[in-house]
């Protein structure tokens, strides 16, 4: 399950770093981030729901399953919340460079040229 994890993540993170993101074109750009971060949610998502249902087949039979079943889920809610809070924070950080960049290249191109002719 962790060597999934880490090759799912490592996918993830290349595919991030080739996002062909244009100063020229930002709404398309943005798409894209947002796809990306969508596609991320899923994927961990489903990591998740597995992982949450190999935790509940585990809970002993009898008496203390229901107990177990509860801890088990609220446990993988804490997780999920800790795993959605990265996820935006790193998407979000993403726009924002993205941003800043666009914004960068554009104030190095409108500079006025100075020089004697």
């Amino acid at each position: 399950m962790a060597g999934c994890l880490v090759w799912m993540l490592l996918g993830v993170a290349g595919a991030i770093a080739q996002l062909d993101l244009d100063c020229a074109a930002p709404e398309p750009a943005r798409a894209l981030i947002e796809y990306a971060r969508l596609s991320e949610i899923e994927q961990r998502e489903d990591i998740q729901r597995d992982a949450l249902d190999k935790a509940l087949a585990r809970c002993p039979a009898g008496q203390g399953r229901q107990a177990c079943q509860t801890e088990q889920r609220r446990q993988a809610d804490i997780e999920w919340e800790r795993i959605l809070a990265e996820i935006k924070a790193r998407y979000d950080t993403m726009h924002k460079d993205f941003d800043e960049r666009c914004r960068a290249s554009i104030a190095l191109t409108s500079r006025p040229t100075t020089g004697v002719f």
